[in-house]
């Protein structure tokens, strides 16, 4: 696989890239131009190819796609191609024609993805919008179902190798999933998905369902006079986009596919960490990135760089799970996506249950968070339940305060001790009593937030200090002839705490990785234990009133 390229993997084990090229073009727009953007996407680095019967180009398409194959740029194993089902082929007889009339059209022998355009069935017939005497259109009755089952006999004739739906809602995916004697999950929803309609429910769905969703319209283009009122707003005429782009000099189109399609960095940032030397990689259920960070692991277990035990992986339990009957389906959940069979630690990620269910952090009418009674000793005991199946190998606590440890460590039947915190930790709030306490009772601390990130956007008040612009660790960078961010890293090895690191620039990755190769003297020690003042970036204020608030100690 190319690092060039951005890869999800769909749920069937086939990779779709990240980005694609649309081919829908408005009427006034000649056939021949859609030649010749295909032609410039394929040169420019594009390997994923969005069209469909309806939009009647794949002609055009097709050759396009076949003049880069005969000129060398790409083979036919390089392109992903999707193509779609049209509404007038919904009856289930119909629907194997339609896909062979675009192969046909296409000069190839599959297509990569098969999807339904609409859940909305047409008159069958050679006209694309079947119409009566008064202009409607005609419809006709065709179960979904049905038509699903078509779609599986397609990919069993071998002439899709992944199938899909498009602008499905909720109820109409859960009608395909339900159907009884499925043998084919759909893999993917394309749908419209933009900053104004960012589709949060629907993606939050389908990523528990593990189907992908595709975005189509990203930019919330007024191309098309036909498809489009032209009273609509221009997204990317959005004032805050323009900020952005002054801000770090890209353009609004690139700004708007970032938000839209964040995780592919993570794929790439871990790629490049384990080929720098980095072995142990923190991760949360929470974050929403096991997908990309096991694509990426496994890549580099693939291509011989790592071993999967050369991989020390880390996981947490996320607040919605706290009820012991859901802590392992938690685990099992992150694996799936991991594509593993254990984690090397599992980690209390909160000591705060949050309302069970599919949102991440559940809020009532006022925008409150909704909480749950769960004891942490009986989650606890559930964690011990997890090392016990297999699972995971270690298992741990994460923004625990010494009371809540201290809870842990005195139940009775205690089997498996907590083996780390990992907590908040940097030169700011170095943590030294909680340091102490851990190391008293063999507990090892692990340090989030070392660098003092503002990164954490929701997290994070962007009026707080800049650790990094810090005059002592500048001081220190200058004595050592490394980066403050070196220096504060090494403070952290020194006093025996394993420090986590998060960055998607390559240069500093490598950089942090250097981190073993100086040590800082007593005296610098001293200097930098100065200048602590106990002060937290991460304050998780949205919880303060929860009995469990673990930062209402002193520690």
């Amino acid at each position: 696989m190319n690092s060039k390229h951005q890869y999800v993997e769909l749920s069937d084990g086939y990779f779709i890239p990240a980005l694609g090229f649309g081919t829908y073009k408005p009427e006034e727009v000649p056939n021949c131009k859609t030649k010749e953007a295909t032609k410039i996407a394929i040169e420019a680095g594009l390997r994923h190819i969005d069209c469909a019967y309806v939009y009647q180009v794949e002609e055009e398409v097709g050759l396009a796609i076949r003049s880069k194959r005969a000129d060398g740029t790409v083979k036919r194993e390089d392109i992903f191609y999707t193509t779609k089902l049209w509404s007038t082929f919904h009856r289930p007889k119909l629907a194997q024609s339609c896909l062979e009339r675009s192969l046909k059209k296409l000069h190839l022998d599959y297509v990569d993805l098969y999807l339904i355009h609409y859940p909305l069935s047409m008159k069958p017939g050679e006209e694309l919008y079947p119409r009566d005497e008064n202009g409607k259109l005609m419809y006709d009755t065709v179960d979904l179902c049905a038509i699903w089952e078509a779609m599986e006999k397609c990919k069993d004739a071998g002439l899709a190798k992944s199938i899909g739906v498009s602008n499905f809602n909720r109820r109409q995916l859960e009608m395909i999933l339900n159907k009884p004697g499925l043998r084919y999950k759909l893999v993917c929803n394309q749908v419209e998905c933009h900053v104004y309609l960012n589709q949060k429910k629907l993606l939050d769905f389908c990523k528990s369902k593990n189907i992908v969703l595709v975005a189509y319209g990203a930019l919330g283009t007024q191309r098309d006079k036909k498809m489009v009122d032209q009273s609509s707003p221009v997204l990317l005429n959005d004032s805050v986009l323009g900020t952005m782009e002054k801000k770090h000099k890209e353009s609004p189109a690139l700004i708007t596919l970032y938000i839209l399609v964040p995780n592919s960095k993570v794929t790439e940032a871990i790629k490049i960490a384990i080929e720098a030397g980095f072995r142990h990689i923190d991760c949360a259920y929470v974050y929403q990135t096991e997908e990309e960070v096991g694509l990426a692991i496994r890549s580099k277990i693939a291509d011989g760089t790592v071993k999967r035990e050369d991989i020390f992986y880390t996981s947490k339990l996320w607040s919605t799970f706290h009820q012991p009957e859901l802590v392992q389906s938690c685990l099992e959940r992150s694996l799936e996506k991991l594509c593993f069979d254990y984690v090397d630690l599992y980690l209390i990620h909160l000591p705060i249950a949050m309302k069970t269910g599919e949102e991440l952090f559940p809020t009532d009418e006022n925008g409150k968070i909704i909480y749950d009674s769960a004891d942490l000793c009986a989650v606890w005991e559930a964690m011990e339940k997890c090392k016990d199946a297999g699972l995971a190998k270690s298992i741990g606590v994460s923004n625990f305060n010494r009371r809540q440890l201290e809870m842990i460590l005195n139940k009775p039947g205690l089997r498996y001790k907590p083996v780390c915190n990992q907590v908040e930790c940097h030169v700011y709030h170095n943590q030294r009593k909680l340091l102490d306490f851990c190391k008293s009772k063999g507990i090892v601390l692990v340090a989030y937030g070392a660098l003092g990130t503002q990164r954490y956007d929701q997290s994070v008040t962007q009026s707080d200090p800049f650790l990094l612009d810090d005059p002592v660790l500048g001081a220190l960078a200058i004595k050592h002839k490394r980066s403050p961010a070196l220096i504060a890293l090494r403070y952290q090895l020194q006093r025996g705490v394993v420090v986590l690191v998060k960055s998607f620039n390559e240069k500093r990755i490598k950089e942090n990785i250097q981190v073993f190769d100086f040590e800082l003297t007593a005296e610098d020690m001293k200097d930098l234990d100065g200048l602590n003042r106990n002060f937290r970036y991460v304050t998780l204020k949205s919880v303060a009133d929860h009995p469990n608030y673990p930062f209402a100690d002193e520690y």
